[in-house]
């Protein structure tokens, strides 16, 4: 697998952010604005909504996300691909209070950044 940032990553994370944050930041991700933190954050969100999403099978198990590999950018690339795949497809089925509390949560680390 590869440690590059495909279109297709960048669907994911659009779609990722669009369901949390909604289109017009979604918009901001590109391939050019998609950093390694970015890659670290979005996985981190993913993994905080564990608990309530579809997904849960997909997220890796908690040593995995206390010590992820050498190289965060392909690990991160790896769940957001595997565990991203249902926000692209319109699949997504979450807790709406739990999606609230996560994308507050996160919004400093990944939005704020962008504006």
């Amino acid at each position: 697998m590869s440690d590059s940032i495909t279109e297709n990553d960048v669907d994911i994370i659009q779609a990722i952010i669009r369901s949390f944050y909604g289109q017009g930041n979604a918009r901001l991700f590109t391939s050019s604005t998609i950093t390694d933190e970015t890659i670290v954050k979005v996985v981190e969100l993913l993994a905080e909504t564990e608990d309530c999403s579809t997904w849960i099978d997909a997220i890796p198990s908690p040593q995995d996300l206390l010590m992820p590999s050498n190289k965060p950018r392909k690990w991160g690339l790896r769940i957001i691909r595997k565990s991203g795949e249902p926000s692209l497809t319109g699949n997504v089925r979450i807790n709406i209070m739990c999606k609230r509390f996560r994308a507050a949560q996160f919004k400093p680390a990944i939005i704020d950044p962008l504006n």
